[in-house]
């Protein structure tokens, strides 16, 4: 049965799953950014760590350090970048989580209406008998009408009562 009704919530549920693949990589995308993040976390935690214990050498390569790739400024950078992409993994999350609710929703929906639909058709096919049980009546009184050789007192009060 290809009704409005079956083919919006299959168009519905199918445009939910092709976001929620869509979803899916790009929280994969970012959990990979943010092990890379982590790593790079590391690396420079080792870097000033190693910096901290090893004596100074110079004033020159000092100021290197300090405005370079390996300053505070850039683990702080670095930073910022691993916070904005938590926050674009967890909103992704939220959306996806509401999604999926509204889908369950959705479905739950669905299926009320499909076991209301099947009552009321096993209620119109308990009925079929007896609504062409009634209708077979109604032809065949139809069929005979009383006249006053046949039923005489019938026909005088079909004709009393306004009927031909």
């Amino acid at each position: 049965m290809n009704s409005p009704l079956t083919s919006d919530p299959a168009r519905e549920t199918a445009h939910l799953e092709k976001l929620r693949a869509q979803l899916s990589t790009d929280i994969e995308v970012m959990q990979q950014k943010e092990a890379s993040l982590k790593e790079y976390e590391q690396r420079l935690r080792l870097l000033v760590e190693h910096a901290h214990h090893s004596p100074p050498v110079e004033p020159a390569s000092r100021f290197n350090v300090a405005h370079g790739p390996d300053s505070q400024a850039a683990l702080d950078a670095e930073w910022d970048k691993y916070n904005r992409a938590h926050a674009l993994l967890e909103a992704a999350r939220r959306g996806l989580t509401d999604d999926r609710l509204a889908l369950k929703e959705r479905m739950d929906l669905l299926v009320l209406r499909e076991e209301q639909v099947a009552r009321r058709e096993a209620w119109v096919k308990a009925r079929e008998p007896e609504i062409a049980a009634f209708d077979a009546a109604k032809a065949a009184r139809s069929v005979v009408k009383p006249t006053f050789a046949s039923a005489p007192f019938l026909a005088a009060r079909n004709l009393f009562r306004g009927h031909s």
